[in-house]
């Protein structure tokens, strides 16, 4: 059973008018204009002096690698603060005025999107919006999305067969499925909780969540999804695919793996393409850097080359190929909707609680 996208005449249009803005803009700016993506080399002499400091709920070994990328390409420092999504949104809201951070960038798109929603960030320039996918860009224009990673399931092919899957993760909840699925209450999955509220009703996701709960093995995280499919613990889990990438590229690739990842390729809450963000905090004293640096993530030649080399995401940038021998993007079918909708990330917590999940 697919999920109905209600909105996604409206997003397209929205989309396609930041496009045609972004174009204008772009026709309006100088070469060397604000956000342009740095300098030649880190000895650019017009190279600010300002550190940046980096909040970050993204691995850590790929914000390093991108505050690394950023400076010898513009000579601008980033000092790195790690955590969770969460823990960094919660520490912005805190601060407020007096916060530290003059970036953010997320690994979901509803915690940046709460920051947006509480009027924290500032507008990203049309330069940087015109380069993702469209798709991702959210209608407030408030954040840039610059990763994405899709929701799949892991499966044992010896336990069941491709073509056996569920196509709608909704279809979890019957009888037939008890006891054969792992699941993890994830960012991820918090995400789309939260879709499914916009989508389906708070009243019908906790009744989806209660069974969820009776019929699935909660695994806690998604490496444990992966690993107890891949040790045939269960017939398949719920994750997101790079993971699986990641496990695949440790062993030498996908042929040394038990495992395979299935891209659900339709318009259920199981097939979700969630983005990645960047933001730039109102309160921050260096925003003119601060932007620059969200032109430069989006960038092909500059953040997304780093994101196509040094993790298992889809890069967002048109002609931007991940080393990782994922599918293109363009090649997947998947909801689109307006990825800032997804930020009552409470609410969806309030439900794993009721639930029983967390």
């Amino acid at each position: 059973m697919s999920i109905s996208i209600k909105h996604r005449r409206s997003v397209r249009l929205l989309a396609a008018a930041a496009a045609a803005t972004a174009v204008l803009g772009l026709a309006s700016c100088s070469s060397g204009g604000d956000g342009a993506v740095g300098g030649d080399s880190a000895n650019d002499a017009d190279a600010p002096n300002a550190t940046l400091t980096l909040y970050s709920g993204q691995h850590e070994e790929l914000a390093k690698a991108l505050a690394a990328g950023f400076e010898k390409d513009t000579g601008i420092k980033i000092d790195v603060r790690a955590g969770k999504d969460a823990e960094m949104v919660n520490q912005i809201i805190e601060e407020g005025d007096k916060s530290k951070a003059d970036l953010i960038i997320t690994e979901e798109p509803g915690p940046i999107a709460e920051l947006d929603s509480k009027g924290l960030l500032e507008p990203v320039t049309k330069e940087a919006l015109a380069e993702p996918d469209q798709r991702f860009v959210p209608s407030t224009g408030d954040w840039l999305p610059w990763a994405a990673r899709s929701r799949v399931y892991f499966y044992d092919p010896a336990l069941i067969s491709e073509d056996q899957l569920p196509d709608s993760i909704l279809d979890l909840e019957n009888p037939e499925w008890k006891g054969r699925f792992a699941y993890a209450p994830s960012g991820a999955f918090v995400s789309t909780t939260t879709y499914l509220i916009n989508t389906i009703g708070k009243d019908r996701t906790l009744e989806w969540l209660k069974a969820i709960k009776e019929n699935g093995v909660n695994e806690r995280s998604n490496g444990k999804v992966r690993d107890s499919v891949e040790a045939g613990q269960h017939e398949f889990g719920l994750s997101n695919h790079y993971y699986w990438y990641i496990l695949a590229k440790q062993k030498g690739g996908e042929q040394n793996l038990t495992s395979r990842v299935h891209f659900l390729n339709n318009d259920d809450a199981g097939a979700l393409m969630l983005a990645s963000g960047a933001g730039v905090l109102k309160s921050s004293a260096h925003k003119e850097e601060g932007q620059r640096f969200l032109t430069w993530l989006a960038s092909a030649d500059g953040g997304q080359k780093i994101v196509a080399e040094d993790s298992p995401q889809f890069p967002l940038a048109a002609g931007v190929t991940s080393s990782y021998g994922l599918p293109s993007i363009d090649s997947l079918t998947f909801p689109e909707f307006d990825q800032g909708s997804l930020e009552d990330v409470g609410a969806a917590k309030d439900l794993l609680k009721q639930a029983g999940i967390v």
